[in-house]
């Protein structure tokens, strides 16, 4: 009985971890294909200004862990990537990716 009620403890526990944890990370933006290669640079540039973000794979709550497999070795599907940046962290953020975007190249420039 009390080995049960343990374990009832430790799954709440572990449950309001995880939601608060992921409470603490909002999504700046989602890539998928060539994109992902300015998801990256957005990462790496707010790293090296002290934000703390995070790049991770968009999922599917509704797939099962084989058909994320299944997409991850297939080369006909995009990777999809998402970049966090830590609540805390939230608007220097969005002013250092206003900067960033002041100094990249236009679109139109490159073509």
């Amino acid at each position: 009985m009390i080995m049960e009620g343990l374990l009832v403890l430790l799954v709440a526990i572990v449950a309001i971890y995880l939601l608060y944890s992921s409470a603490q990370w909002k999504t700046v933006m989602a890539a998928s294909g060539s994109e992902t290669r300015d998801l990256h640079a957005r990462h790496a540039f707010l790293r090296s200004r002290q934000v703390k973000c995070r790049v991770k794979p968009v999922t599917d709550a509704g797939l099962s862990a084989i058909q994320t497999a299944a997409e991850a070795v297939d080369l006909h599907t995009p990777e999809r990537l998402k970049l966090d940046v830590h609540a805390k962290d939230w608007d220097k953020a969005e002013e250092l990716l206003l900067q960033y975007e002041e100094k990249q190249p236009a679109a139109s420039t490159l073509l």
